[in-house]
Parts: structure tokens; sequence; C-alpha cells
């Protein structure tokens, strides 16, 4: 199974502490490496995460608050500086591109790739061969997404039983591999009992939003829920500020029956509570980790 990794390069929030960048998340997954939002100081916790941004193939903007996208100019002067030649594709909610154009692009200078920013519609899905990334809208005081990506389930042939059989190589493999029966040393070999079906996995990430009844349904059997906590438990002041507490996150969580949930984007004010805010959250559901930066996950 092609492993796929999450590397959060920033848990923070609006506010850094000396502890917590501002929100970055960094997904790789064969060949494919995306960078989710992109606060202030992103291209420096790359250094600190030894990650080259080199390899960044795309970036996905949640939502153009500063606390999310104030690193992108540095990090696309860095991206050139250090040889960077792909063409980047920036996608976001409806108005990234006049967003891009009045907070971004004036910075930039010279640079030696091409840039194209591009603005994915609510409920908009992009398919690739192995994997798709899906979008839902989110309740915030300004436009928004939140986003899934999804490496969807195949068959795979179980290589451990194919060497029982010997060194094979070629056109036999490929048929074993379809499930088809072939002939080898005059023995029938049935393709279909060499085959096993690897399970979808599925990362879900839900940045600044007010709770929505469609979350669980957009989350739901999700291998990760990365979720915001920007709050605790105070459910009147989440809402009145756009965000979710960490407590309707782990519920979220249990009602969609997801594997593991991932917080982050704490407010500074949680410093002081983290091991109450850990011990709630953890009773409502058991596999929830409040995640530090440059904490990483494989799925």
């Amino acid at each position: 199974m092609d492993k796929a990794k999450l590397t959060f390069l920033g848990t923070g929030s609006a506010i850094p502490t000396a502890r917590r960048n501002h929100p970055a998340i960094f997904v790789e997954y064969n060949g494919e490496n995306i960078l989710f939002d992109c606060g202030e100081g992103t291209q420096r916790q790359f250094r600190i995460a030894k990650i080259n941004p080199c390899r960044i193939t795309r970036i996905f903007i949640s939502h153009w608050h500063g606390d999310h996208i104030l690193g992108l100019s540095g990090l696309l002067q860095t991206l050139s500086a250090n040889g960077y030649t792909k063409d980047l594709v920036i996608c976001g909610p409806k108005g990234s591109k006049q967003k891009f154009q009045e907070l971004v692009a004036p910075h930039l200078r010279g640079l030696a790739y091409e840039i194209s920013v591009k603005e994915i519609k609510e409920g908009g899905v992009i398919a690739e061969k192995d994997f798709k990334i899906e979008t839902i809208g989110v309740d915030h005081d300004c436009n928004g997404l939140n986003y899934s990506f999804t490496i969807e389930g195949r068959k795979r042939l179980d290589v451990a039983k194919l060497k029982k059989l010997g060194d094979f190589k070629g056109p036999v493999v490929g048929e074993l591999a379809k499930g088809r029966k072939v002939k080898i040393a005059g023995k029938t070999i049935d393709g279909s009992k060499m085959v096993y079906v690897e399970p979808e996995r599925k990362l879900s990430l839900v940045f600044d939003t007010r709770y929505k009844l469609d979350l669980k349904k957009f989350v739901k059997g999700s291998t990760i829920l990365v979720n915001e906590a920007n709050y605790f438990d105070e459910d009147e002041l989440a809402r009145e500020h756009g965000h979710m507490t960490a407590m309707q996150a782990a519920g979220l969580a249990k009602d969609a029956k997801v594997d593991k949930l991932l917080l982050f984007h704490f407010s500074q004010r949680l410093e002081a509570i983290m091991k109450d805010v850990e011990k709630s959250v953890r009773k409502k559901f058991k596999e929830s980790v409040l995640c530090r930066d440059f904490d990483s996950f494989e799925f």
C-alpha cells in the first residue's frame, strides 16, 4: 500500500505562540505534495521540519484570512530563489483570484515559474487517477472551503503469495493482478485468489467554520479528520466568531464514525488548559489527538 502522510507545519490560530505557528498542513502521497493553507512563517516551518518546499505540487487555500495566507508571498519567492520551475496551481474558494492579486501578487517579482489561481465551487471535485479532492462550503464570515482528500480503494496483487509460486514477471503477473486464471508450469493459478482489495482512505480537513449539519455527511467514515479547535466548549462564543469548539469536533468525529480525530488551530487562550481540553475531548471521542507543530501521521 502506498503510504500517505500529513505533517502539521502550524497548529496555532490568529495569534501564534512560542509553540504554535499559524495554520499550514502538508500532505504527501505518491508524488503529490499538497500544502493546505500557508500562514505567516510557513517557509521557516518547512525548514525546521526538514521538508524541501520545492516538493510542493499544489497549494489549497481554505479562506483568505491573514493567519491562513500571509506566508504565501515569502514562500513563493523562496521557491523561485531555490530553483523551482514547475507551473504552480493555487486553488481556493470563490474570490481567490482577486484576493491573490490584492494580497500576494504585489510582493512577487521575477519568479522563475508560472502561477495560476483556480477558484473551486462549493461541492466541487478534483478527480485524479488515484485520488480525488472534494469540497464543502463553510459558515464563516468570508468565502471558504473545507476539503477531503480520498485515495480510492483498489485491487492489489498479493506479492507474498506470488513469490511462493516462483520468480514470475511480465504478462503473467498482469493477468493475475486482474484476477484471471493463468497456467504456470502446467498448473492453473486462479488470480482471483491472489488479489485483495485495498480499502479507501479518506482525509478530511475542516478549517474555520461554525458547526454545520452537512459536515457529518462530508467527513463520514474518514480515516483521519483534521478539525479546527479555536475554542474548547464555548459554543455561543464560537458561533459568534465563526468557529467550532474542540467538543463539537469530538462530537462530529463520533457521529461521523471517523477512525481518528486530529485537532489543531488552537487559540492562545487554550495553552494553559490543554490537559483539560484533551481529557474532555478523549472522553467524548477516544481516538483524539491534540496536535502540535511538526506532528506527522501516516494513513
